[in-house]
């Protein structure tokens, strides 16, 4: 729908009707969301994670949300609370489920006003309460039960568009959370409901340090195959999902897919893999186990995962982070959202890469994505370091330092760093040049031969094409810079 959209947008009246199509379209998929929520709270299939929010910030949130519909139905519209921010442990997915419901309803069946307040809370209570009122059709107190019974509708609410279900979704959710949603007597006119949650919950963690840090991818088709274009596979049991993601990438990008965790590895063997997207939900091995395999493997470590799915809860987040995935994407995804996500992960590390070689300083660790890459990247530069004065010193010898084969010595370090293991070895020379020069105890010529450079011109040419500047005015701007501090 998006990109049919992007298409068609000098189309006024084609525009106006997928705009239409668009707005029922994520309508169909709230609603699919709501009842898959509700099935998961009647079969105990839902799991909350107890994170410690700013529920005054995540209120305000909510509720500028919705204060477009409210000016369009001419309301007031108010938000009422303490000036002190309240922190509590809430699964911050189900708690705005709770409140939008609360608060959409009191928009669509109100009259004039809706009002939505957090009570007064003193430091040492154990619970905190939110009332949200409105006026209008007021529910008799003797339906206070039953309007939160499932798919269960009031005669004068009938004509209204909805489900039945987000009064009972958002009880369950509260209960969940050990807490409790009531309809109170009316008072004033106005319709209350009240939702009292604890502060604090049994499995609770902290995933901020401090509450400052809170904030709210026939298989492959060889004659479309680019090698000069980077190389991303897809892995997804889904063949029209596939088709779908390869359209939409096979301009910028060469497409391999696969259909579930192990085709991918099998894939990952013979070819030079760039990017994975994979979805987590798959036969025979899925996302979770795909993505910790490749990044606890020596050989695949450095390569880039983005996990893309439809299980959007807080702690499956979390898992897929834990297991080293490089971005979490949620299905329904953008298409557009994807692009930007890919593009950002290959620039960045095309970056760090730049910088590691143009910066006479910037260490080799910088290139590191894993800990197994990490830990390559220190024994491959303690090898070189440590021979450095041998002007022979090429592959071959690495590779018997390291311990490894040739071919998987090269492999690794082209895909990390995008060198050659003897443009690795030269730019280490030279940064181990920088460093003698910068100390200032050696003259040219002596740090030449320290390094494993033939002669002082030879060091000089290969400087100065590798960093932009001869060793001479090298060491003489650090000279200066000394002076200054002094």
């Amino acid at each position: 729908m998006e990109k049919v959209i992007k298409k068609a947008g000098s189309v006024p009246d084609i525009q106006n009707n997928l705009q239409i199509m668009e707005k029922n379209t994520n309508r169909l998929l709230d609603l699919t969301n709501q009842l898959l929520d509700f099935r998961k709270t009647e079969t105990n299939g839902f799991s909350l994670s107890f994170v410690k929010t700013d529920i005054t910030e995540l209120l305000a949130d909510t509720f500028l949300r919705f204060k477009p519909m409210t000016e369009q139905k001419n309301m007031r519209y108010e938000f009422i609370h303490q000036h002190k921010n309240l922190y509590a442990y809430v699964d911050i997915e189900a708690f705005s489920k709770i409140i939008s419901n609360l608060i959409n309803n009191a928009i669509k069946y109100g009259k004039s006003v809706v009002e939505v307040e957090l009570l007064e809370h003193q430091e040492d209570d154990c619970t905190f309460s939110i009332e949200i009122r409105n006026n209008g059709y007021i529910v008799s107190y003797e339906m206070r039960e039953k309007i939160f019974e499932p798919f269960f509708r009031l005669k004068e609410s009938e004509k209204q568009i909805g489900t039945g279900i987000g009064l009972s979704l958002s009880r369950s959710l509260a209960e969940l959370h050990k807490g409790v949603l009531v309809l109170n007597k009316s008072v004033n006119d106005l319709n209350i409901f009240m939702l009292t949650l604890p502060v604090h919950q049994e499995k609770e963690f902290d995933l901020y340090n401090t509450p400052d840090d809170y904030e709210l991818t026939d298989k492959n088709k060889e004659e479309d195959f680019d090698f000069m274009k980077p190389i991303i596979l897809l892995v997804d049991d889904n063949p029209e999902i596939l088709d779908f993601i390869s359209d939409d990438l096979s301009d910028k990008y060469s497409v391999i897919k696969a259909l579930n965790g192990q085709e991918a590895l099998d894939m990952i063997e013979i070819e030079n893999i760039q990017l994975i997207i994979s979805d987590v939900m798959m036969p025979l091995m899925d996302g979770f186990e795909l993505c910790k395999k490749i990044k606890t493997n020596f050989d695949y470590s450095h390569i880039p995962i983005i996990l893309l799915t439809a299980k959007n809860t807080l702690q499956s987040k979390i898992e897929g982070l834990e297991v080293g995935a490089d971005a979490y994407i949620e299905k329904p995804f953008s298409p557009e959202h994807l692009q930007v996500q890919i593009a950002n992960l290959l620039i960045n590390r095309n970056k760090i890469r730049e910088h590691f070689a143009s910066s006479p300083l910037a260490n080799i660790n910088t290139m590191a994505y894993s800990k197994p890459d990490e830990s390559f990247l220190d024994r491959l530069n303690a090898a070189i370091n440590k021979n450095i004065q041998n002007p022979d010193l090429d592959v071959e010898h690495i590779a018997g330092l390291m311990n490894m084969s040739k071919p998987t010595l090269y492999r690794k370090v082209k895909a990390i760093s995008n060198l050659t293991i003897n443009e690795l070895i030269n730019i280490t020379r030279l940064k181990a040049a920088a460093k003698l020069l910068e100390d200032g105890d050696y003259k040219i010529y002596e740090v030449a031969s320290m390094v494993g450079y033939s002669s002082q011109s030879h060091l000089g040419r290969n400087f100065l094409k590798q960093f932009g500047t001869t060793p001479t005015e090298y060491q003489q701007n650090k000279r200066n810079l000394k002076t200054r501090s002094i």
